[in-house]
């Protein structure tokens, strides 16, 4: 009986061992959500230690561990690693125009409403608001400190004939970026300023994207 009883602590330690191992081997291999693989850990470590630890289970517990330890770095990693698209201003806006924060302001973007800007005329209103708009992104491109540089930046005529200019920056070499768009609202021979800044992932060569550096709202 004992012969019997040792005889099959024995096969419970080898098919334990053989689990974690065939783990251990094959799980960079098949694609599997990290639970997959802790779940079929913790199946080979109780049949190995079931029925107590011998010499052969301590290896296997050994194997199990460091797997284990692994896995949780490579997900706290991760999360480190992950975009922080919490908007954080390098400079205040502009403060020649009353801008206001518009109160639907978010984490990662925010927008602000200029003062209206009284004209005589029409077509000064719009002449005006097109200077404006040319002035706030200026004055970004300008203001922003020397590690920032400017990865883009386009102006088109919208409704009107009034000017949409947008610009993205990036901090140095890291992934950090804002971009900024600005037009006006033309009512009459009133003008208001809009100016909207988000938060923005930047890279260089980022897959799905055009090659050269780049900065987009969002992780990859």
């Amino acid at each position: 009986m004992a012969s019997t009883v040792r005889s099959d602590d024995a096969g419970g330690s080898v098919i334990g061992f053989a689990i974690v191992f065939v783990s251990f081997v094959f799980r960079s291999l098949i694609p599997a959500p990290t639970w997959v693989w802790l779940v079929v850990l913790a199946v080979g470590v109780l049949l190995a230690v079931k029925d107590g630890i011998s010499g052969l289970d301590v290896v296997t517990l050994a194997l199990a561990g460091f797997m284990i330890v692994g896995s949780l770095t490579s997900m706290a990693s991760t999360a480190t690693d992950a975009p922080d698209l919490t908007l954080k201003e390098p400079i205040p806006a502009p403060a020649g125009y009353g801008f206001r924060l518009d109160d639907s302001a978010q984490d990662s973007t925010r927008t602000y409403r200029s003062k209206p800007i009284p004209v005589k005329t029409a077509n000064q209103a719009v002449a005006e608001a097109n200077q404006a708009v040319a002035e706030v992104v200026d004055y970004y491109i300008a203001g922003l400190p020397p590690e920032w540089t400017v990865v883009d930046r386009t102006e088109d005529l919208g409704y009107g004939d009034t000017l949409i200019a947008q610009a993205k920056f990036r901090q140095g070499d890291t992934s950090n970026g804002i971009g900024i768009q600005v037009y006006a609202d033309v009512w009459g021979r009133s003008a208001t300023v809009i100016l909207t800044i988000q938060a923005l992932n930047c890279g260089e060569d980022v897959p799905g994207f055009p090659s050269g550096e780049v900065c987009w709202q969002g992780p990859v």
